[in-house]
């Protein structure tokens, strides 16, 4: 759809669940590949990877754009992640240079807030390099659902989505630096604490990874759930082949 942005009067985006949903980041990140770049519209997905540029805030995505003109809602921790994956596959596919140094500062304010925190108390652990997110009251990943306002499930730590698509996001900068006119060593470092750390993640016991650790008074989640999948079907994985193979099994 045409999304008339003050910033951005030719912008576009992407309708979550038309009629009842408007835009929301998390959703148009994860939609933009298939839509856009599978169907041959490379054009369309540039306008919108620009269009929501204009609104990264202390290093995150917009949940959802307001119909009405008011201020759009950061309550989400993964939206920035897709949208860098989003900007991945954008340039895989069109080797579009000047696109991409144009959105790099942004990538670069998207990975320096996470590093120095930002809302709801999301910030990298310096001492294992993984991401912490969370608070209560707040749902910031996907698994969002609130009855009474209550939490269905609470997921403050450190889940494992997240921290794949950390990882996911850390290594893309890592090879997308030199492009434009970077250093590619920052983030490779960054991105090797992150890959030693994520055995963390790995419940031996029973072949596959925990849902969520460090979480205040429960420290791991052991609840198999299906966030794992994405530590192995991103681009880039922190677990080993045989893990990966365990994880896809499970699942």
């Amino acid at each position: 759809m045409r999304r008339s942005l003050p910033k951005d009067p030719q912008g576009r985006s992407i309708i979550a669940g038309y009629p009842w949903f408007g835009d929301w980041g998390r959703d148009t990140m994860i939609a933009l590949p298939g839509l856009t770049l599978a169907t041959g519209r490379p054009e369309i997905a540039k306008q919108i990877l620009l269009s929501f540029s204009h609104y990264i805030d202390r290093g995150m995505l917009p949940n959802n754009f307001p119909d009405a003109g008011g201020r759009p809602d950061y309550n989400t921790v993964d939206a920035a992640f897709y949208y860098i994956e989003a900007i991945r596959q954008y340039y895989e596919m069109t080797q579009d240079r000047q696109t991409l140094i144009a959105l790099f500062p942004t990538l670069l304010q998207i990975i320096d807030a996470h590093l120095k925190g930002t809302r709801y108390s999301i910030l990298v652990d310096k001492s294992d390099g993984l991401l912490y997110a969370g608070e209560p009251g707040v749902q910031l990943t996907w698994m969002d659902a609130r009855v009474d306002g209550r939490e269905v499930t609470p997921r403050i730590g450190k889940p494992i989505e997240i921290n794949a698509l950390w990882y996911n996001a850390l290594c893309t900068l890592a090879r997308l630096a030199p492009v434009a006119g970077k250093m590619a060593q920052p983030f490779a470092k960054t991105a090797s604490a992150v890959e030693n750390s994520f055995a963390k993640f790995w419940n031996s016991s029973t072949g596959y990874c925990y849902d969520v650790i460090d979480s205040p008074g429960i420290g791991v989640d052991a609840t198999l759930r299906p966030n794992q999948i994405f530590s192995v079907s991103l681009p880039e994985s922190p677990l080993t082949k045989e893990q990966q193979r365990s994880v896809v099994n499970v699942c």
